[in-house]
């Protein structure tokens, strides 16, 4: 009788914590108010503007979501943490069916000026034309030498620029709007070579898989060698991860702004850093 009181109670204590965990893990924002979202008031109306112009051209042109998100502070949180919450549970990027090329292209760009932090984080669709590493160059030569001299607004409008040129070259159009020029030295390199690599990786599982599939008595499929089912180690299409939302309860939405696309498949790609 005493141990069942004792597991009774245990399992009590277990139930409290789990049930407090998330909040805990969460940071609670503002609803969205557009594609732009200073709340830190560090942009002013006038390159806003500008960077929303460039923002609507490329989800016009390719069905891309990129979301701007400025705050004054990540309450304990990492950058991580937070751009994968924001992208999940605002769920930026189309949701689409599969095979959509546009299927979870959105990215969204965190700056935190009170902590001198960043994070550009791709959509699972993105990953493919938007590599860890082309984020990271975009961080490097837009984003930290702007932002070190308190330029902010001027560096996130060259950062979504630099972005919707790799929306153009994987969607096959052309940035008409109002954009900035990107100087040539510090224009980023074209994603194809992202693109190429993922596909001889995906050739290379498949391939494996049908030579393990076709054999075994009476027709039936093959296990993996070690007995489970094979586990490809990257996203394929864009699915997977974050699809039904991020770290719990909601607290987005709201306000006059109609939302995003509904995809919200966000895996933790992109690139982040300080200044």
């Amino acid at each position: 009788m005493k141990q069942r009181t004792g597991f009774r109670r245990l399992f009590q204590a277990a139930l409290l914590i789990c049930s407090a965990a998330p909040s805990a893990a969460q940071i609670r924002l503002p609803a969205p108010v557009g594609y732009v979202n200073d709340f830190a008031g560090v942009v002013d109306p006038e390159t806003e503007q500008r960077i929303n112009a460039v923002v609507q051209e490329v989800k016009s042109k390719s069905g891309g979501e990129i979301v701007v998100v400025t705050l004054a502070s990540l309450e304990g949180r990492s950058r991580d943490e937070v751009a994968l919450q924001i992208g999940r549970e605002w769920k930026v990027g189309q949701a689409g069916e599969p095979g959509d090329p546009a299927r979870n292209t959105g990215v969204v760009v965190l700056v935190v000026p009170g902590e001198r932090q960043l994070k550009i984080e791709t959509g699972l669709g993105a990953n493919t034309f938007i590599t860890a590493a082309e984020a990271g160059r975009i961080r490097d030569q837009f984003m930290v030498p702007s932002f070190q001299q308190g330029d902010f607004g001027g560096g996130i409008l060259l950062a979504v620029t630099a972005l919707g040129q790799q929306y153009a070259q994987r969607f096959g159009f052309e940035l008409t709007g109002d954009v900035p020029a990107l100087p040539e030295s510090r224009r980023p390199a074209g994603g194809g070579g992202g693109s190429l690599f993922f596909w001889l990786i995906l050739a290379f599982v498949l391939f494996s898989l049908i030579n393990r599939g076709g054999g075994g008595r009476g027709g039936r499929r093959r296990r993996g060698r070690f007995g489970g089912p094979v586990i490809l180690p990257f996203p394929i299409g864009g699915g997977g991860f974050g699809g039904g939302g991020g770290f719990g309860g909601g607290g987005f939405g709201g306000g006059g702004f109609g939302g995003f696309g509904g995809g919200g498949g966000f895996g933790g790609g992109g690139a982040g850093g300080s200044w």
